[in-house]
């Protein structure tokens, strides 16, 4: 490369716009369409067996949606009325260990021995209100069974026998 050490150092042509020539015209790219495929080409088509069936699968979406929800209000009512029927049960169960301590505190038998002997006069009992009786000694009953008994029979009894 050779350098030049000049004013011709730059070329300013080669920035200055280009001046067109004149050229030929060329014919137009423009295809020309009747009205009827410009309108089929500009709306998308919508059949009528999709809008319906897209109807239908949002219609079951949101039942199914429905379904769950209402099943989820149903079980957290179901466990509030469980729990609030837990909460009654311990409750009643602590009032019955409560009534059931006084009631038992009321009928020791320390409780019945001092009202019998405050409110109702009444004293122990003493030797000399003991009266002994004696049972006659010679009444006796048997049972007595004829001999004749089945082997069936006299096996039952064997076992009750040996049971009791």
């Amino acid at each position: 490369m050779a350098s030049r050490k000049g004013s011709e150092a730059y070329d300013f042509a080669l920035f200055e716009p280009k001046r067109r020539q004149e050229e030929p015209q060329k014919q137009d790219n423009i295809i020309k369409l009747p009205k009827e495929k410009l309108e089929q080409n500009r709306r998308p088509k919508v059949s009528p067996v999709k809008a319906v069936s897209a109807f239908l699968a949002m219609i079951v979406m949101l039942g199914i949606v429905g379904t769950i929800v209402y099943g989820q209000v149903q079980l957290t009512e179901l466990t509030e009325q469980l729990n609030s029927a837990t909460k009654t049960l311990n409750e009643q169960k602590s009032v019955y260990t409560q009534l059931k301590m006084k009631s038992e505190s009321q009928f020791s038998l320390q409780a019945v021995e001092s009202y019998a002997t405050d409110k109702l006069g009444m004293k122990r009992i003493e030797q000399s209100q003991v009266e002994p009786i004696e049972l006659s000694k010679g009444d006796k009953t048997q049972v007595v069974q004829s001999g004749n008994q089945n082997w069936f029979t006299s096996l039952w009894d064997t076992i009750v026998h040996l049971l009791s």
